[in-house]
């Protein structure tokens, strides 16, 4: 493809439509803390700890940035952020809490004035890996109000652009690889994370050598802290998979055993999904049954996205099918969800979601079947809506002989 990131450009538009739509809820400015919404918003993609970075839209059309002194390259290095205010260091460095800090900073960018309205998409730094203090509503000026408006920020993330899509359509190109090389490492007796690992680390080295040496698995910065490969790959074989999200372990895989697998990749930040269930062997009459019931409801799910319904709609749509196959109970989620940064982000293909759909939108389309005692039986593949319906840019064969080993 001809680019692995989004262009500067991209992120500038992103902050103008930001801004329209800040106008328009009466909105002087914005305080971005959340860290996914900081790097769509300007392509700065950071390893979050305890150390508060913060994002903030100023009255006078800049973009400010208070970051911990160990990012202040880093920060310079991303076009369109200025100015930059510097701490030391959590919780304090020998000066004020990064809280204290971001009070006296928004005083400088006259974002302190009575009568001024703050939006934030978290009231404050996220409370990870150990970090406290006082919540971002309670440290703004006297005469300041200031509440919650994410969704301000997420309903743009929802549709997806050209470039946004063509990241995510590589992403999953390449989980289309990385699964092939799983299904050649399952093996009998070799155990769920023996064949994991192996298979995402040849995965990741086709696509380290496929993408060339401008590649960053960007996002892997997040939550998995120098760890982590490009591509990711999970599985949990016999019983343990009637439970949704079960925990693989160090037991070989024998024959009969049904799993259920896991892949998905980073591109340029942006991710995909990649599940099958799948048999070792023989499928028995009883598998099949599932089997079969479960391709039909993710095909349901794939004809039921259009655009112009409601994602309400499409899953009332395929619980109706469950009912009628007498499988209510065996339904444990919903069957699908947005994906872009993010492996699961808003909206969501739920009974409770009223997002009408539109064209651009991206999603996993998953819905599974549960069974205690016997296995689960759950596809994922990562779709985009198209003026006539849902592509899937997933690929990876469906059928049963196509998912057996």
């Amino acid at each position: 493809m001809a680019t692995l990131q989004i262009d500067p450009a991209e992120y500038a538009e992103r902050i103008a439509r930001l801004r329209s739509r800040m106008a328009a809820a009466g909105l002087d400015t914005f305080a971005v803390f959340h860290p996914i919404r900081v790097a769509y918003l300007t392509g700065f993609f950071h390893q979050i700890t305890e150390r508060p970075i913060v994002l903030l839209l100023t009255p006078d059309g800049r973009q400010a940035m208070l970051v911990p002194k160990l990012e202040q390259e880093h920060v310079a290095s991303i076009p369109g952020i200025g100015p930059v205010a510097v701490y030391p260091e959590y919780p304090t460095g020998g000066g004020l809490h990064p809280i204290e800090r971001l009070t006296g900073f928004l005083g400088e960018l006259g974002m302190s004035a009575s009568g001024l309205t703050i939006g934030y998409d978290h009231d404050g730094p996220l409370d990870t890996n150990g970090y406290r203090g006082v919540p971002f509503s309670q440290s703004v000026a006297d005469g300041v109000k200031a509440f919650e408006a994410r969704a301000l920020i997420d309903d743009l993330r929802a549709v997806k652009s050209t470039a946004e899509i063509g990241l995510i359509h590589e992403s999953c190109r390449w989980a289309d690889l990385a699964h092939r090389r799983l299904h050649e490492a399952i093996a009998i007796g070799r155990n769920e994370l023996d064949i994991a690992q192996e298979a995402a680390y040849k995965a990741s080295a086709e696509m380290l050598a496929g993408l060339g040496p401008a590649y960053q698995p960007l996002s892997r910065s997040f939550f998995q802290p120098w760890c982590g490969m490009p591509a990711t790959i999970y599985l949990i074989g016999g019983a343990k998979t009637a439970m949704p999200h079960g925990l693989p372990d160090a037991a070989g895989v024998q024959s009969g055993d049904v799993l259920v697998t896991f892949v998905g990749c980073d591109v340029g930040g942006y991710q995909s999904e990649l599940e099958r269930t799948m048999i070792i062997g023989e499928p028995n009459a009883e598998f099949r049954r599932y089997f079969e019931q479960m391709l039909a409801l993710q095909q349901l799910a794939f004809d039921a996205l259009k655009p112009g319904r409601t994602l309400a709609e499409v899953e009332g749509e395929v619980t109706a099918a469950f009912v009628e196959l007498g499988l209510r109970d065996a339904q444990r989620h919903h069957s699908g969800h947005g994906i872009g940064l993010e492996g699961h982000e808003a909206p969501f293909i739920d009974l409770g979601d009223q997002t009408v759909i539109e064209e651009g939108m991206v999603f996993t389309v998953e819905p599974g079947i549960y069974i205690p005692g016997l296995a689960g039986f759950r596809h994922s593949d990562t779709a985009v809506i198209r003026p006539t319906g849902a592509e899937s840019l997933t690929e990876y064969p469906r059928d049963l002989e196509g998912v057996t080993v």
